[in-house]
């Protein structure tokens, strides 16, 4: 879904981890520098896959944690001490600079993982979907119950009945 840095700026406002008043102002600065927001696009890119790839393995291995670490300092943030934050680290972003989004989710992606979340994430097993979500309860399942767990049980619906009628013509 990340296909422009368009689309990565108006995601990350969207989070609320960039201020509205900044979406307009560095989607304008990468449509006058679109080398530098693509190569910006591409670093988020690798930076999502990176936290899909620890988030999604129950036990990650040393190199998929360090290829995270990597994608986090990658952003280019600078990181300093913040004692009135838990863990003690923020990153610091410079507003008029294209990688603000990346920084941005740089930071949230350190904090789910140093806050112990990461445990808490599922992966929804909708058809083609396999979104991350943070379980608010050991029962959820879907990403959006609204869309992946009703597609899922209008399927299961609709084979029940395909079933049902091959059984019935079957027997007749």
């Amino acid at each position: 879904y990340l296909e422009t840095y368009e689309h990565l700026v108006v995601w990350a406002g969207s989070l609320d981890l960039v201020p509205e008043e900044s979406v307009q102002r560095l989607r304008q600065q990468a449509a006058r520098n679109p080398d530098e927001a693509e190569a910006v696009l591409s670093g988020a890119r690798n930076l999502r896959s990176d936290l899909y790839a620890a988030l999604t393995d129950p036990d990650p291995a040393r190199d998929v944690l360090d290829g995270l670490g990597g994608a986090i300092r990658a952003a280019g943030a600078d990181i300093c001490v913040d004692h009135s934050r838990a863990g003690g680290l923020r990153l610091e972003h410079d507003p008029s600079a294209l990688t603000l989004p990346v920084h941005a989710f740089a930071d949230a992606a350190r904090d789910l993982v140093q806050a112990g979340l990461a445990g808490d994430v599922g992966r929804c097993p909708g058809t083609g979907c396999g979104w991350l979500f943070l379980r608010n309860g050991r029962s959820r399942r879907w990403c959006i119950m609204s869309i992946c767990g009703n597609r899922a049980k209008a399927r299961r619906y609709s084979e029940r009945r395909r079933a049902t009628r091959v059984t019935g013509a079957a027997s007749a």
